[in-house]
């Protein structure tokens, strides 16, 4: 068995992740800021900075999500097994961050919705901040196995 971070499939892996979960929250930070008050009426330019910002702090929750599910398994490689458990697990937790982060900024008066933003009433977040982490990380997590693990096991084939 070989040490974990000697691991060409596993820095792949980081690799894929990162550059994966970079694009996906890219692309929805961009699609959704119209929905924001305080971003609504900048243009495409002046909000692309703005985004790749907060989509840093996207890429970081994805990987705070990896290590929890990999401490909570106790292995290391877990968000790189392809498994139902490791999906679901990762939308989960997304959820429950996109949530948290939502409440929290929304209490301190950091941003505020318009009406383009649908508004979960039970839980009073956006609907598209809910699911960009519910939906995003499992994604990422996904296509980043099928970009390393998945291809190394069929190159061995």
């Amino acid at each position: 068995m070989c040490n974990i971070w000697t691991s060409r499939s596993f820095w792949s892996f980081i690799a894929a992740l990162f550059i994966v979960a970079f694009g996906l929250n890219w692309v929805w930070e961009m699609i959704q800021m119209r929905a924001y008050v305080e971003m609504a009426e900048h243009s495409w330019r002046e909000t692309a900075f703005r985004c790749a910002e907060a989509t840093l702090g996207d890429v970081a929750l994805t990987f705070s999500i990896c290590g929890v599910g990999a401490l909570a398994a106790g292995q290391l490689q877990w968000p790189m097994k392809d498994t139902w458990n490791v999906y679901g697990t990762a939308a989960l937790l997304g959820g429950i961050l996109g949530a948290a982060i939502e409440w929290r900024a929304l209490a301190i008066g950091r941003w505020s919705y318009n009406d383009q933003m649908p508004v979960v009433p039970l839980l009073r977040v956006g609907l598209w901040p809910l699911l960009q982490l519910g939906l995003l990380v499992p994604t990422a997590f996904w296509i980043a196995v099928r970009f390393t693990v998945n291809r190394k096991q069929n190159k061995a084939s």
